[in-house]
């Protein structure tokens, strides 16, 4: 599978499908696609930052959640 370089920089690579419609959005920190199979630039940018978005909310929880684990603990030793 061929792809065509659209957009890079040193984090990111916008990539599209040779012979397709798709395109492929990597990102250097993660190691990984963050958009597959978009069907236009846009597209897969929308999708990295809904990517990104769902990430956060969910380590915003974790983090909350280990904060209150924290607080606890050190009420115990009060």
């Amino acid at each position: 599978m061929a792809h065509i370089t659209i957009f890079k920089n040193e984090t990111l690579s916008l990539t599209k499908e040779a012979n397709k419609e798709d395109y492929w959005l990597y990102d250097k920190i993660r190691g990984q696609n963050i958009a597959m199979r978009a069907k236009t630039e846009q597209e897969a940018f929308i999708m990295a930052l809904t990517n990104y978005q769902k990430r956060l909310s969910e380590v915003t929880k974790e983090l909350d959640s280990l904060q209150s684990k924290v607080d606890s603990f050190i009420e115990t030793l009060s």
